[in-house]
């Protein structure tokens, strides 16, 4: 039976969003989203929320990822939704889930002068206002280097009239089916499909 994925315990988590670009703060930066990682490898391992079979853990060394590169932690422009409309994503199951559209965010990435705009999200739960917010995104990677069916952002959610958010990619997470069938995970929208290169983040769960 299909399960809504878990994300729970097992996120990459907030890493150095403060951290200025500069040649000084690099190895800094990298030896962070390192240990993040893992941190996470560590997890798969042995979590119960682990989304792999006990076959698989057995087998596990590492998930793969692309290195740490501080130029894909981008400063975006917030343009806030004034009513916070409900739009539904679909699972890749048949299913779907229901999101608030908190906002759109602007940003360039690097060696690139086209502007991306994408939909920030906020999962429709009791908890309201108090979910992180959620960039599903598809970029041009997609079944080649990455998962073919999109990665996730977790983000704070930001002060009340910040106008900036960093999105860094080099914390983009495959969703859990990607490791087991057995679970169902919500698909970027069209709005969040990108034709461009993101080469950050995790990569491909098998080669």
């Amino acid at each position: 039976m299909w399960k809504k994925i878990a994300l729970a315990g097992l996120l990459i988590g907030i890493i150095a969003y403060s951290l200025p670009k500069t040649a000084d703060t690099d190895k800094a930066y990298a030896a962070q989203i390192n240990q993040a990682r893992k941190q996470k490898n560590q997890q798969f391992r042995t979590a119960a929320t682990s989304p792999l079979t006990a076959a698989q853990k057995t087998a596990f060394d590492s998930l793969r990822y692309f290195a740490p590169d501080v130029n894909y932690r981008v400063s975006a422009h917030l343009h806030r939704t004034v009513a916070t409309p409900t739009l539904t994503l679909a699972r890749n199951d048949g299913g779907t889930d229901a999101y608030r559209h908190y906002a759109d965010v602007d940003f360039t990435l690097p060696g690139q002068t086209q502007q991306q705009r994408l939909q920030l999200l906020q999962k429709v739960t009791p908890a309201g206002a108090q979910e992180p917010l959620f960039l599903p995104f598809a970029d041009a990677t997609n079944g080649q280097q990455t998962y073919g069916g999109g990665r996730y952002l977790d983000l704070p959610v930001p002060a009340d009239g910040a106008q900036e958010i960093t999105l860094d990619f080099n914390a983009a997470y495959n969703p859990f089916c990607a490791y087991n069938p057995e679970y169902s995970c919500p698909l970027p929208p069209a709005e969040n499909r990108m034709s461009v290169v993101i080469e950050a983040g995790e990569q491909t769960f098998h080669k």
